[in-house]
């Protein structure tokens, strides 16, 4: 189901890779754990490919315009560089990757190895060498023809038409099975695209509804204007394809208070979350969704109804037995830079 596309008077080039919708879960046990009336879970780590998560939404729009192959960057850990590399593998093309350190987990070292499996990574010893390890992946991919570039996160317009097709597939589920309208959406804020998109859906389904976006990486990358710019540039290639998208009642509010001491660093709240979460059967990773679950409680407070839209894929996590000089090599850079993660 892609509901976009029945909008669209001039189709966008698509490729299906997830299996869509994602199942909407009512869940009284953790709403009663977080103090609000009702929870909604969108289950996008449950979207029936061989993996993706959330991201497989902005690379069914992405892909048709990759070339043989593409250069993006993210954190070692990145489930966006996973999902990109995995779905260029299965349309038999290349995703060269450059990756920053970020403090060690489970999580981090299987998507590193999922990455490793099906695409080529250059990895930076540090933050500062992230320049580096771009040009090595750009140099790297020209060999195959002239490469595409992707930004951290698939946060680009064309990725973005992903989220907003997820928000629609949502409220007609919401609408159609009956369940609860939410007064928010919580998801986890890093590139921003999934809040551009999810915000823009709620506006041209008509609907009034917060998207709580939790920040989990710097201020400077994860912000409000970040996100309403990518709306507006989304917005305008939408109108290019003959949808008028009007600004409405959603809104869009950046929750700064679950960040911790940066990206990918636990934090007390969100060990809490993630073990409550995982009391209720469902897995959540450090970096991202285990921090947007941890602003529930207090978001609860003026929200009574909410959704917690999941965008972490467990399969990554079974990508953990793999051999690779580079997996042992990024986990000596993360220990060597923080060889105790502290929690606050």
């Amino acid at each position: 189901m892609r509901p976009l596309l029945a909008l669209l008077p001039d189709p966008v080039p698509h490729l299906a890779l997830g299996t869509f919708p994602s199942p909407v879960e009512e869940r009284p046990d953790l709403a009663a754990r977080v103090g609000a009336q009702s929870l909604l879970i969108k289950r996008d780590d449950q979207n029936g490919a061989e993996f993706g998560g959330n991201k497989l939404r902005a690379l069914e729009f992405l892909l048709p315009a990759a070339g043989p192959a593409v250069v993006t960057m993210g954190g070692y850990g990145s489930t966006w560089c996973a999902a990109l590399a995995s779905a260029m593998r299965s349309t038999g093309r290349r995703a060269h990757v450059a990756l920053f350190p970020q403090p060690w987990t489970d999580a981090v070292a299987g998507a590193l190895a999922t990455t490793l499996r099906s695409g080529t990574v250059h990895l930076a010893a540090s933050r500062w060498r992230l320049p580096g390890a771009v040009w090595r992946a750009w140099d790297a991919a020209r060999l195959a023809g002239p490469p595409r570039w992707f930004p951290a996160g698939g946060a680009e317009p064309l990725g973005v038409l992903g989220s907003v097709n997820g928000a629609l597939e949502f409220i007609r589920q919401v609408e159609q099975d009956g369940h609860p309208r939410p007064d928010a959406i919580v998801v986890p804020l890093g590139s921003g695209g999934t809040a551009a998109g999810l915000l823009l859906g709620c506006w041209l389904a008509g609907w009034e509804v917060e998207i709580c976006a939790v920040r989990v990486t710097d201020p400077w990358f994860a912000n409000r204007r970040r996100v309403l710019r990518l709306a507006r540039r989304t917005a305008r290639l939408l109108r290019r394809h003959g949808l008028n998208v009007v600004p409405g009642a959603a809104g869009l509010r950046v929750v700064a208070d679950q960040l911790g001491p940066g990206y990918g660093h636990g934090t007390g709240a969100g060990e809490s979350a993630l073990a409550a979460f995982a009391d209720a059967g469902i897995v959540l990773d450090g970096t991202y969704t285990a921090k947007a679950a941890a602003a529930l409680r207090s978001l609860a407070a003026s929200f009574p109804h909410l959704c917690f839209w999941h965008t972490f894929d467990i399969r990554l996590l079974s990508a953990l037995p793999i051999e690779h000089s580079l997996l042992r090599e990024a986990r000596d850079h993360a220990e060597s830079l923080w060889p105790q993660p502290k929690l606050t």
